[in-house]
């Protein structure tokens, strides 16, 4: 089953690879660097090493191989082999499947399929994402990828548990309150247009808020802001959503461990409680702010600093300078802003945009709150001319909501890879470029562990700082520790072990239910084809015979066996060229006959002629080709009968179909030319519905069948067809 989630193409790229010289000349020397470390280590087998141990002894081999020439070649290889596969796969399925979609799109697709079930399978590579930065994620790697990042089990576990134990616990005093306000922001604000009017949006919505609200254990209202925040997580899961019906509780648990996860990882300047414990962390982030504007944009930063004082205190204003009024105005009109995390700002593209590139590097330090002040930044820069035009701190920030839905991602992209990409893109890489240890110094491009002598000297520190440092890398080691007997824990009980099997089985159902449905689409398709080729075949047949008959009528017409002795005939043609012919009568069509010779039958030939040679062959070549028709079409023997039963019995059910069709349109039977005297109109939305209930019927006897063998529906004898037959109806 763990096989069947890779794409075909994936598959065939690895075997081929593994079976390829490259693949068994990297082996070769990653088991010499092995070897050579375990040499040196004093370690007699690899299996007596530890799990972590082998994992350090595997990287470490690896990466004393990585810039030889066997690494080099394996490389071009594997690249060689993926892109050959991927395009074999794309040619067949414009070959094979007729696809609307273009070569790009579903080499596209392909390989958004291929890169899903990788990251499925080793979720420790979401680190590879880092190379879609500045670029939008596709929707279904979008939620890989936010459940990746944005993974706690714990909090998951800690909902389900409370659910389970006391239903009532996750729900919020507050719960009327917080549904009222999830209703109308989903109805009033406009950046939310694609959630709104989903029934499944509002109450996985407001479940979450509702369950975070309870969490807190407080009298207070829940914030506005947090509406705000859980909007993204619900627009991300909206294709799993029903517009119609609640989210199941799977999907609930799933989006409250990605939003509480969120919550508890921002950076201090985003909770901005408006309290001191946070001044700093927004004062250095309004201070990156501003630098960026200064540098990229400086008629901005005067803008928001000559509008950032009332009209009276403008003449006193060149006291504090304008690095002050630029600092002051920029945390007036910012703070609203990245709060949010511009969810209301921007249109609901854009956002995710800007949330994707924060989300992918969550695991790289420092490079959420500077891509923050990037984003802002770059959109204050945009809306300059905007800017300008206004008057005061409020005129602007009225400005910045009514325009900033205006961007687009491609603005947000051009800005971000003209100023910032070479500084941020190295922000994400930073630790996988790190070196690593290497055993191996010919294989590697520097000596070993020079890279412990490249680091900075540590600046000296107070004893308290120290301190203080000290008692955070206690109680850092203190939750390790904790997380790690919960985790032990959490392996002795049934509950993770149930989910994961609960979740691998309804993988496994999905994918059954997938394969099952491809074999049924498959199965009518070959059963359409096949009828297709004998249809073409008898018609191209019948012409076959046709114009052989034709060919006999010529050939007979043509040849006249010659005579020793003068006959009536020849007489008869001699006179007609010499005479003038008589009138036409009825007998002198006579002579426009073939003129056949015939021969006793008291005397019959040994041998034929060549005339009769060849008549011969065309008859039998004419029989065999009808009786191979005959037994193409109709088939042989039970299998003719069999046929003939199968198709009788289609056409009696839709033939039943019809009828009942009649009586849920109609509530009777039709008469004869009752149909017709209806208006056009009505008999188009008549004819509709009734076939919309025919091909539901079909549909759900198809869905029965599917347990067994399934010998597929005539497709030249639907009820569509049956219903036009019958009733005249237009198509």
């Amino acid at each position: 089953m763990a096989t069947k989630s890779y794409p075909k193409w994936l598959l065939d790229c690895k075997e081929d690879i593994t079976k390829s010289k490259e693949w068994n000349a990297f082996l070769h020397e990653l088991h010499d660097a092995i070897q050579q470390q375990l040499t040196e280590s004093h370690v007699q087998y690899f299996t007596d090493l530890s799990e972590a141990e082998k994992e350090l002894f595997m990287e470490r081999a690896t990466k004393a191989i990585e810039g030889g020439s066997v690494f080099a070649a394996l490389s071009r290889k594997v690249s060689s082999m993926t892109d050959q596969h991927l395009n074999e796969d794309v040619a067949k399925q414009l070959m094979d499947d007729f696809p609307l979609s273009t070569k790009s799109d579903l080499v596209i697709d392909s390989a958004e399929e291929g890169a899903l079930s990788l990251l499925r399978r080793w979720p420790e590579m979401k680190a590879k994402l880092h190379v879609c930065f500045n670029q939008p994620l596709p929707e279904a790697i979008r939620q890989l990828a936010w459940r990746l990042y944005l993974n706690n089990p714990k909090l998951r576990k800690e909902y389900i548990d409370i659910l389970n134990r006391d239903p009532r616990a996750a729900i919020s005093p507050d719960d009327l309150e917080i549904s009222q306000k999830c209703e109308q922001l989903l109805a009033s604000e406009s950046t939310f247009a694609d959630i709104q009017g989903s029934v499944g949006a509002f109450y996985a919505m407001k479940a979450v808020l509702s369950y975070h609200h309870a969490r807190q254990k407080t009298h207070k209202r829940l914030q506005d802001t947090d509406h705000f925040l859980a909007v993204p997580f619900v627009q991300v899961a909206s294709n799993t959503l029903s517009r119609r019906e609640p989210a199941s509780g799977r999907l609930v648990a799933q989006l409250v461990e990605e939003f509480l996860t969120y919550m508890e990882s921002r950076p201090g300047f985003m909770v901005d409680s408006g309290s001191q414990e946070h001044a700093d962390e927004v004062k250095g982030f309004i201070d990156k702010v501003s630098k960026h504007l200064q540098k990229l944009y400086p008629e901005v930063g005067k803008t928001i600093a000559k509008n950032c004082l009332p009209s009276k205190e403008k003449i006193v204003a060149t006291e504090k300078g304008s690095q002050v009024l630029l600092m002051e105005g920029l945390t007036e009109l910012v703070r609203p802003l990245i709060r949010t995390m511009f969810v209301g700002y921007l249109k609901m593209d854009a956002l995710l945009y800007v949330w994707d590139q924060y989300v992918i590097g969550l695991d790289a330090a420092g490079f959420a709150t500077e891509w923050l002040s990037v984003v802002t930044a770059t959109l204050l820069g945009l809306m300059a001319d905007k800017l300008k035009e206004a008057k005061s701190s409020t005129s602007m920030a009225n400005a910045l909501i009514k325009e900033c839905p205006r961007l687009t991602v491609a603005q947000l992209q051009y800005e971000v890879k003209k100023h910032h990409y070479k500084e941020l893109y190295p922000m994400l890489t930073r630790n996988q470029k790190a070196a690593m240890p290497v055993l191996d110094p010919t294989q590697a491009e520097h000596p070993p562990w020079r890279h412990w002598y490249n680091d900075l000297v540590p600046p000296y520190t107070k004893p308290q700082d120290r301190r203080k440092a000290r008692e955070e890398r206690e109680a850092e080691r203190e939750r390790l520790l904790q997380q790690q007997r919960d985790a032990e824990q959490a392996k002795k009980g049934h509950g993770g072990e149930g989910e994961e099997d609960e979740d691998e089985f309804m993988r496994a159902a999905a994918a059954e239910r997938t394969r099952v449905e491809q074999e049924r689409i498959q199965l009518e398709e070959q059963l359409f084809e096949e009828r297709r080729q004998r249809m073409d075949g008898e018609r191209q047949a019948q012409d076959e015979i046709e114009r052989l008959k034709m060919e006999m009528e010529a050939l007979k017409r043509q040849q006249k066996p010659k005579s020793p002795a003068p006959s009536m005939y020849s007489i008869g043609s001699y006179m007609s060229r010499v005479l003038l012919p008589p009138p036409p009568t009825p007998a002198s069509h006579v002579s426009s006959l073939p003129v056949i010779h015939e021969v006793s039958p008291r005397t019959p030939s040994r041998q034929l002629t060549p005339a009769g040679h060849g008549e011969k062959a065309v008859i039998d070549f004419l029989t065999k080709v009808k009786r191979s028709m005959n037994r193409i079409a109709h088939g042989e023997g039970d299998e003719g009968q069999e046929l003939d039963e199968e198709t009788e019995g289609y056409i009696r059910q839709n033939v039943d179909d019809l009828k009942r069709a009649q009586m849920e349109v109609f509530g009777h039977r039709l008469n004869a030319g009752e149909f017709e005297h209806m208006n056009p109109q009505k008999q188009q939305e008549s004819s509709d519905k009734m076939m919309k209930l025919i091909q539901k019927w079909r549909e759900d006897r198809r869905a029965r069948e599917l347990g067994g063998a399934s010998v597929g529906v005539p497709l030249w004898l639907g009820a569509q067809e049956l219903g036009v037959w019958e009733l005249g109806m237009p198509l």
